[in-house]
């Protein structure tokens, strides 16, 4: 049986997942309304697949009540929040820590808890075991997620690895079972110290935002090149098996809610520890120079105005998220030089421009 702190976006198609392969799940929530339309099975989510999931669950409920899901639940999944900040480095994890006290309060026993929300290197072996100390028996495990918003169930059903940072063998054992059970591509699954397993989340995602800056230089190269095609260019690149096809073709920079915070919370741990994060900060650093090679080419262009299209964080997203998004960026540095600029996308996405 699973329980989940925390059913946002991302906690309730994961709870979901895991109802879908035959898991009995009980999960917390902050908002009445909210609990109430995942128990009616009132909820409305843009994102793909969760409306119909829901209506189809039978083993899922959630509840207002922590004790609840850790009476209920054999291992418990943290799902909160651990914001940035715009610029900032470090992740807030003020309510994660408050959601571990309120726990260690509940004095429960033998229980796995797992944190899959994105922290800083050393919070699990520093701060979060520090947390529930009191608690006998229970380990601590890390287990985050590598999905995008708009695709979320599709990425729980076929992840390409699972990543486990298991705080016991036992720990390590349940969660292995369940990904094997709950999805549908046999992905590989990487089990390793929580120390580790922090290190790798962010790994994975600043060595694919150190791609897009490179395919992004190279495009630009490419442009200022009389002659070249930085498409023809970088399909080629892809081709060599040592760098692959994903995230190497030219457009707008890296965006998002994930993609830059963890890029620059890499590098700000890695200064802590004693090393130059240079690579991070190259590509945090290209990534604005792009915007700017994108504004420069836009303005020689020499229009009376200019229309910029599909402004979320990422080309046709579901969901309605601007965070960061470099389309944005662009259109608000043609602003800045005095042109005259057109969004077009739909209304939600408009609210929020």
């Amino acid at each position: 049986r699973a329980g989940f702190i925390g059913m946002g976006r991302l906690g309730l198609c994961t709870a979901l997942k895991f109802e879908q392969a035959g898991w009995d799940v009980c999960g917390s929530d902050v908002f009445p309304s909210y609990v109430e339309s995942i128990n009616d099975k009132s909820l409305r989510s843009k994102e793909p697949g969760v409306e119909e999931a829901l209506r189809k669950s039978t083993r899922l409920r959630a509840t207002l009540n922590l004790l609840d899901v850790l009476e209920h639940a054999d291992i418990v999944f943290i799902l909160v929040a651990t914001p940035t900040s715009a610029g900032e480095e470090a992740y807030d994890t003020t309510t994660l820590s408050r959601v571990l006290s309120d726990i260690a309060k509940l004095r429960p026993t033998n229980k796995h808890i797992v944190i899959c929300c994105t922290v800083l290197p050393g919070y699990i072996s520093n701060i979060g075991s520090y947390l529930i100390e009191s608690c006998t028996g229970c380990s601590l495990s890390y287990n985050p997620e590598f999905i995008a918003q708009g695709e979320i169930m599709k990425g729980l059903s076929e992840p390409d690895v699972v990543l486990i940072g298991e705080g016991s063998e036992e720990a390590g054992d349940i969660l292995q079972f369940l990904y094997e059970t709950a999805t549908s591509n046999e992905p590989r699954i990487c089990r390793m110290s929580p120390q580790s397993a922090e290190i790798m989340k962010l790994s994975v995602n600043c060595f694919v935002t150190t791609k897009i800056s490179f395919a992004n230089m190279i495009g630009d190269i490419a442009d200022a090149t009389p002659g070249a095609d930085k498409f023809d260019i970088l399909r080629a690149v892809g081709q060599d098996t040592r760098v692959g096809h994903r995230c190497i073709l030219p457009g707008y920079g890296f965006g998002g809610p994930c993609f830059p915070r963890d890029n620059r919370a890499l590098g700000m741990y890695a200064r802590k520890v004693g090393i130059t994060p240079s690579i991070c900060d190259a590509t945090d650093e290209y990534n604005r120079l792009h915007a700017d090679a994108m504004v420069k080419a836009l303005l020689e262009q020499k229009l009376e105005h200019y229309t910029i299209s599909d402004v979320a964080y990422k080309p046709q997203c579901p969901v309605d998220i601007i965070e960061e998004s470099q389309p944005l960026e662009v259109a608000k540095r043609l602003v800045q030089a005095g042109k005259r600029v057109v969004i077009r996308d739909r209304p939600a996405i408009i609210e929020l421009v």
